[in-house]
């Protein structure tokens, strides 16, 4: 039976919104439907109870609070209907058995403008001083101090901005903290370099896209789970950024399959504010899904000068894809396009053991991943590209950037793990064996680094095996032929994360008359193994097929 609220209340506006979302009545992506549909579905359960009280109580402390940047700067707060939903599932879904909060995580992805320091900073001085916690520690992290500060001075500034608040509640302020001395409870930033998280009972991971590694987010984790019999909470609030292995990454995939029901976690909360994978976001229509705030601190003229940026300069793509639309890509100037990549997953491909097929081998060294590609012609006349990409375990502790995506790949199959801190050659030349038994390979492509001994042995064994030359007049007519082939829906892939990683990475660099693969600039982490060889078995299939297509008329003569 749907709960009933009054009109306008709190608990209303966030039910409200989320009708509407889910609805259609107001634009959003599917992370945002489905963060809306499980909070009516929420309050239909029997082992959750929802109090209105506490609803009411931290908006109120909010609207009490005032705007301390841009040209409402001394104006109190007003909230906006995402912000109420928000904070209602936050703080006012309870757990009937044990009357603590539902939710001990939240990770929220709100693009830049959304007023997304404003809303760390109500919960972290919500949460550090008006709960009545004795000794809470709230701390505000991220990579950098400068960055940490970004949700602590706005906290800081409202409470100097708010002198009755401020003695009401006991609070004083100094330079790197606000504090309660009565409770003994602070607030303070702290940087991402240090292991100790100490004993939080709100701890903000800002900007988590920064991060380097998982170490801040750890060590938070670790000490909230000291705090027993409580409900502490670790806010994750960020925008997208450019490192998909990264950490931050990996926790938004996680929250995500929270919200499509594959992981079973009823302890998460994710908000998520994004565009679907099939928008086109040369549609300036989608932008909007993207930015709740829109037409409110989003302003419209702004977010539209940004959309012809993205337009006109595809240096600045990334960053407008990265900051204004929440969609994760690298810094360069992407080579493929990531909608139509996306459209040629296909998760159940299967490849027929009679279809012509080709395979390409990348021997890496030790901390890179070795790669090798099967690109076979289906009948359908699509041409099928499936990756095998191995890494030596012993990998994951000198890979600090990729590390958080590598554990979760080898854990999904998309990487094969192989024992060691040196890549096992000995493991690929297996496969390729085995691959060459249960398909129709017609040749066998090398990167030459380190492959002669292995090319030797497999064509002693009546292979047929050939290298192809790592050079842009070789390379160059490979990348356009793939590219067409792409754009014109004549290739499939797996839908392998690893792959997808790699495709998104790859870039464009000209030399003299010819353009070659590459990764970006100064960005040796984004590894495009997989995707150099899917372009050698390519290229090799496409050259194959043209032979075939102008081979000479044979005449003949029937007496």
């Amino acid at each position: 039976m749907a709960r009933k609220f009054k009109k306008d209340s709190f608990a209303w506006t966030a039910l409200d919104y989320a009708k509407r979302v889910t609805t259609g009545k107001i634009p959003a992506c599917i992370q945002a439907r489905q963060a809306c549909q499980r909070f009516i579905n929420d309050l239909d359960r029997d082992d959750l109870t929802f109090s209105e009280d506490r609803a009411d109580h931290l908006c109120n402390f909010a609207q009490a609070l005032p705007h301390v940047t841009g040209p409402l700067t001394g104006e109190l707060i007003r909230l906006e209907p995402f912000q109420i939903f928000a904070l209602v599932n936050l703080f006012a879904l309870l757990v009937r058995e044990t009357g603590l909060r539902k939710y001990r995580e939240a990770f929220i992805l709100l693009p830049r403008g959304n007023a997304k320091s404003t809303l760390a900073a109500i919960i972290g001085l919500y949460m550090t001083f008006c709960e009545g916690q004795g000794g809470a520690e709230g701390l505000s992290g991220a990579t950098s101090l400068d960055q940490a500060r970004a949700v602590f001075d706005p906290a800081k500034r409202m409470v100097e901005m708010t002198p009755a608040l401020a003695a009401a509640l006991g609070l004083e302020v100094a330079a790197r903290s606000v504090f309660q001395p009565h409770t003994g409870s602070s607030l303070r930033p702290v940087r991402a370099q240090t292991k100790d998280g100490g004993l939080p009972w709100i701890a903000i991971a800002d900007e988590l896209h920064q991060a380097i590694n998982g170490v801040q987010l750890a060590a938070f984790r670790t000490g909230m789970g000291k705090r027993r019999g409580s409900d502490p909470l670790l806010l994750i609030i960020t925008t997208a950024g450019v490192n998909v292995a990264g950490v931050c990454r990996q926790e938004q995939l996680y929250f995500e399959g929270v919200l499509e029901g594959s992981i079973k976690d009823d302890s998460k909360f994710a908000l998520i504010y994004t565009i679907d994978a099939d928008d086109d976001w040369r549609d300036f229509r989608v932008w909007r899904k993207a930015n709740p705030n829109y037409g409110v601190a989003v302003d419209e003229d702004h977010l539209r000068r940004e959309y012809e940026r993205a337009l006109q300069s595809p240096a600045a793509q990334a960053d407008c894809l990265t900051k204004y639309l929440n969609v994760w890509c690298n810094t360069a100037a992407g080579w493929l396009n990531q909608n139509d990549w996306s459209k040629a997953a296909d998760a159940n491909l299967v490849i027929p053991s009679d279809a012509p097929a080709w395979l390409a081998v990348d021997l890496s060294t030790k901390t890179d991943i070795t790669a090798i590609a099967l690109v076979a012609n289906l009948p359908d006349g699509v041409r099928a590209i499936v990756p095998y990409l191995f890494l030596p375990t012993g990998a994951l502790e000198r890979s600090t950037k990729n590390a958080p995506a590598y554990k979760r790949w080898l854990d999904s199959g998309d990487l094969i793990a192989t024992d060691g801190n040196a890549s096992d050659h000995g493991a690929v030349e297996d496969k390729v064996r085995e691959l060459c038994r249960d398909y129709n390979v017609q040749t066998i492509l090398f990167d030459n680094w380190q492959a002669a001994s292995m090319s030797q042995r497999l064509a002693a064994d009546g292979l047929d095996v050939a290298e192809f030359p790592q050079r842009a007049q070789y390379l160059g007519p490979a990348m356009i032929d793939f590219e067409a082939d792409l754009l014109n829906g004549k290739l499939r892939h797996p839908d392998n994360e690893c792959l997808n990683w790699m495709a998104s990475n790859i870039s464009v660099q000209k030399r003299g008359a010819f353009q070659s693969p590459c990764k970006p600039t100064g960005q040796d982490h984004l590894k495009i193994d997989g995707m150099i060889t899917a372009l050698m078995a390519h290229a090799t299939a496409v050259s194959d097929e043209r032979v075939v297509e102008t081979a000479p008329l044979q005449l003949i003569w029937l007496e």
